[in-house]
């Protein structure tokens, strides 16, 4: 157990706006995290300007509030120096540190700025220690880890590396690990690793048999079955804190003001409560979790993964939006004259928002200005819509609540002042002076351009020259002591009082507005920095293809290919040997794929995999995630850097190359024209994924059990994963496969339309890159080989029938995914 101190544990809040700065800071966060107007995961908030970021940076660092900004989306070459120019500005500033996802971008930080602090975004998905270490060895100080881990694997890497660690505490989950999730981009060219998401996760969805499309669960039949409920670890709080997290952070920077200043509020309670009273007699007082659940919940909360996934009441699958507070339910309604009667079990006020739940039809809801109280608990209201008795009644809106709410951020500085000490010295022809200090140790000293003279009618007094001093009005400070050494029979001009007290706060607002700011001020983007080498290499077409299953693999070679990906899933030393002499016939090079989400546990076995594999006679390894790049540091074998690492630009290439890979996989939320810019830089195989079902989702979420039980954890699901093959059909009658992995329950879920390009595969290897993969993940052996041997024609500009393949493949439905739009 970690013995923390009240002031080493920060409480990091979400700013979206100007209100919530206040909101946050006024009720008591150490630190906040924005986003400037570009270059953030949270493109859809308000945001600040440049200009209003150097306010904001003064604003916060003389309340003692250190700010971290956001650049975490990925970046396309021609942004990036707009980028650095960006974090040059707010470097001079004196921002605390940026949170960042792109690899290239974050290594150009720190080589010019190598003092500002680098905190690594849960977009990079780094989700083992192994991952963890390879960020800190980039010169990374804070992971933001992924939200699915445990709070054993957690303190696992706290105890092993020197990163601080980041983790949210409350808010909005996302169903898939972030960074790896590419259904809005897929479904809607908004890409989430763009800060664009338009959370295609929260719409209805059925579960459906993918052979007959027979629907599974009528009940649940266009719910919403991959849309979770927020996180809220108050009752967990001590066991974060224990593991020795560092920074405590609650999400919502497209939340309210009010949701920024309650959830700062109740949190810095509760964690003040436990240090403050040496971690005794931690309980949670259930009008606040009741505050909370007013101001935003989705069906109740989870504590997270923090405590496992074992029985996680995790899908909020009757609505995605806010539900409130249920306050009661409806006990009668009369048709004709509307009145309908509700048993209360919780308190309701004029002015507050209440919402009926109804059966099918939408929701009635009214703001209540007047009703009829039966009794102390029964009211009466008007209100139209298709209700009957034992509807649920919710209340959206308190009114009371968001007015106290409100007062803490309308009128900033009006709580939580910091206390000064006063010292004023006021003596007959010499200059006052004015000294100002505080607990955490900043002293100003102001002098008057005032020389006090003998008074020749009334002087002035001490308790005249405290009420001036004491009126500071709308500032961060409250005198707790003035001391005062001054002659008698004095005349002082109140005004001079008034300029003098004016003169001591801008100066140790000054002072305290660079207590966080320990940066040199001569470091500077270089142009050289930003070059990148021409490409110098050969121009090939090679055909490469991953293979999920390598029982066919022998008829794939037959086509010919240049390389083929296996996963070493079931397969023994002695079998991938065999796998590598049969590709060898062919003249063809085996890697073999590895995992591209490997928890703890996971990772043990595939480490042990690699120091077999290191004996193997297989060519190399693509590599899809940081912990597995860190295993691989000494490897003796080629390396290929997957798109799940999201090689989306030159310096994240760059990066790559630097290392001694082989090759790269390019994103696939790249276009032509995009490919085409990155292919003139560094010597290193780039390669395209021109055909496949791609991964949209990678989750820990089974999307089969929980619709089979019925989302009753009591029940098992007998592995019914097993059984069938499964699809989400979406409100357009798209079907998205979903691939389970019953020993874990986790799921992958796959576009509903595959990737085909082999009509535009002339003009797509045009643009220079050097391999053109083909995934075969639910392909049967007929299907694949009859789609890759249209690719090999094409590429050999050999006769086949295209336009008959092409018929086919458009009754099945596919796509040419992003080559002809790109992303936002």
């Amino acid at each position: 157990m970690y013995n923390y101190q009240l002031d080493e544990i920060e409480l990091l809040s979400p700013v979206g706006n100007r209100d919530s700065l206040y909101a946050a800071v006024q009720n008591g966060c150490d630190a906040i995290y924005l986003g400037g107007k570009s270059f953030n995961a949270r493109e859809n908030a308000e945001n600040f300007s440049l200009k209003e970021l150097k306010e904001v940076f003064n604003y916060a660092h003389i309340r003692g509030v250190r700010v971290y900004v956001t650049v975490n989306t990925l970046y396309k070459d021609e942004e990036i120096e707009e980028v650095l120019r960006f974090i040059e500005k707010i470097y001079d500033y004196g921002v605390d540190g940026v949170i960042v996802q792109d690899l290239g971008a974050a290594r150009l930080i720190n080589k010019a700025f190598p003092d500002l602090e680098l905190h690594a975004s849960t977009q990079l998905t780094i989700h083992n220690l192994e991952g963890a270490k390879y960020l800190e060895k980039l010169g990374f100080s804070r992971v933001v880890l992924a939200r699915e881990l445990s709070l054993k694997e957690i303190k696992l890497i706290i105890e092993e590396t020197n990163l601080e660690v980041e983790a949210f505490v409350h808010g909005a989950l996302c169903v898939c690990y972030s960074g790896q999730c590419l259904m809005s981009s897929l479904i809607g060219g908004r890409s989430g690793n763009r800060g664009r998401c338009a959370q295609p996760c929260r719409l209805p969805y059925t579960l459906v048999d993918l052979e007959s499309e027979e629907v599974i669960g009528e009940e649940f039949a266009n719910t919403h079955l991959l849309s979770p409920k927020d996180i809220n670890t108050l009752e967990i709080l001590p066991d974060l804190i224990d593991i020795g997290i560092t920074s405590l952070k609650i999400e919502g920077r497209m939340k309210r003001s009010e949701y920024t200043a309650l959830l700062t509020k109740i949190y810095r309670k509760y964690i003040n409560n436990y240090l403050g009273n040496r971690q005794q007699n931690y309980k949670v007082n259930t009008k606040d979790q009741d505050k909370i659940t007013q101001i935003f919940n989705r069906g109740d909360f989870i504590p997270g993964y923090y405590l496992g996934k074992d029985d996680l009441d995790l899908i909020s699958y009757q609505r995605p939006k806010n539900w409130g507070l249920k306050i009661g339910e409806v006990i009668s309604y009369d048709y004709q004259s509307k009145d309908c009667k509700i048993r209360l079990s919780k308190e309701i006020n004029p002015g507050d928002g209440i919402e009926i739940w109804t059966d099918k039809d939408k929701n009635p809801g009214l703001t209540l200005s007047d009703f009829e109280k039966i009794d102390d608990n029964i009211i009466q209201i008007k209100i139209t819509g298709r209700i009957r008795k034992g509807n649920p009644v919710y209340k959206t809106a308190d009114k009371e609540l968001l007015e106290n709410l409100q007062e803490t951020y309308h009128l900033p500085d009006t709580i939580n002042k910091i206390e000064v000490y006063g010292h004023l010295t006021a003596k007959l022809g010499e200059a006052m002076e004015l000294n100002i200090w505080e607990d955490d140790g900043h002293y100003v000293s102001a002098k008057s351009t005032f020389i006090p003279e003998e008074a020749r009618k009334q002087p002035i007094t001490k308790d005249d020259l405290k009420e001036q001093l004491n009126k500071l009005g709308n500032t961060p400070y409250t005198f707790e002591n003035i001391e005062l050494d001054i002659d008698n029979n004095l005349f002082i001009p109140i005004s001079k009082i008034n300029e003098l007290r004016r003169d001591a706060v801008d100066k140790l607002n000054q002072t305290r507005s660079k207590q966080f700011i320990n940066t040199p001020k001569n470091n500077k983007i270089k142009k050289e920095n930003l070059k990148l080498a021409s490409a110098n290499i050969e121009n090939k077409e090679e055909l490469t293809v991953y293979l999920k299953q390598v029982d066919y693999m022998e008829a794939i070679l037959e086509v010919g290919i240049d390389r083929v990906y296996c996963d070493n899933k079931g397969l023994n030393l002695n079998e991938i040997n065999d796998l590598v002499q049969m590709a060898k016939n062919y003249d063809t090079e085996l890697f073999i794929k590895l995992p591209q989400i490997a928890r703890q546990n996971e990772m043990k076995k595939v480490k042990q995999q690699i120091k077999e594999l290191e004996t193997s006679k297989i060519d190399g390894y693509l590599v899809p995630q940081l912990g597995v790049a860190q295993l691989l540091k000494k490897s003796n074998k080629k390396l290929i850097a997957d798109y799940p690492v999201n090689n989306f630009n030159s310096y994240i290439i760059n990066h790559w190359k630097d290392e001694g890979y082989n090759g790269v996989v390019l994103s696939p939320e790249l276009n032509l024209q995009e490919i085409r810019e990155l292919a003139k830089y560094n010597n290193i195989n780039k390669e395209l994924i021109v055909y496949g079902h791609l991964p949209m989702m990678i989750t820990e979420y089974c999307p089969i059990g929980s619709v089979v039980t019925g989302f009753d954890f009591d029940k098992d699901c007998n592995r019914e994963c097993l059984q069938k093959n499964y699809g989400l059909l979406d409100r357009k009658d798209m079907i998205v496969p979903i691939e389970a992995d019953p020993a874990t329950c986790s799921t992958i879920l796959y576009n509903s339309q595959f990737l085909y390009l082999v009509d535009y595969l002339s003009e797509i290897t045009e643009v220079n890159c050097q391999s053109y993969r083909l995934d075969f993940i639910l392909e049967d052996k007929d299907e694949a080989i009859e789609i890759l041997q249209a690719y090999r024609a094409k590429i050999n500009n050999e006769s086949f029938d295209f336009a008959r393949l092409k018929a086919k493949m458009g009754r099945k439905g596919y796509t040419k995914g992003h080559f002809y739009r790109g992303v936002e």
